[in-house]
């Protein structure tokens, strides 16, 4: 006797799916040396709304030691950028320096 029931082809092809996309998933995160769990957890928190406590949590600290650790780091980047702008600066300066000198003639 032949069985009750038949899985269609549709039926199959979405047990599939809900097997083989999670597996892509972590393994992906796996791959690229990331925690799976934890993304979907975020993702899960930024829609709910406590997004938040989940940087707190990361960061160990409470909210305003995380700003003012991220104004420390943008006061810190700014700094470096000024110090990279004036060294290209100087080396602009030079090269226009030479490149006067290679039209004048002179060596």
């Amino acid at each position: 006797m032949g069985p009750k029931y038949k899985v269609t082809g549709c039926a199959r092809f979405f047990v599939f799916l809900v097997l083989f996309v999670p597996a892509v998933f972590f393994g992906a995160a796996y791959f690229r040396g990331e925690n799976g769990v934890q993304i979907i957890k975020d993702f899960y928190h930024s829609i709910v709304g406590g997004g938040d406590k989940g940087e707190e949590r990361q960061k160990g600290g409470t909210a305003e030691e995380a700003k003012d650790q991220a104004t420390e780091e943008a006061k810190a980047e700014a700094k470096a950028k000024d110090k990279e702008i004036d060294r290209l600066k100087r080396e602009i300066e030079e090269k226009d320096k030479e490149i006067e000198k290679l039209k004048s003639g002179e060596k």
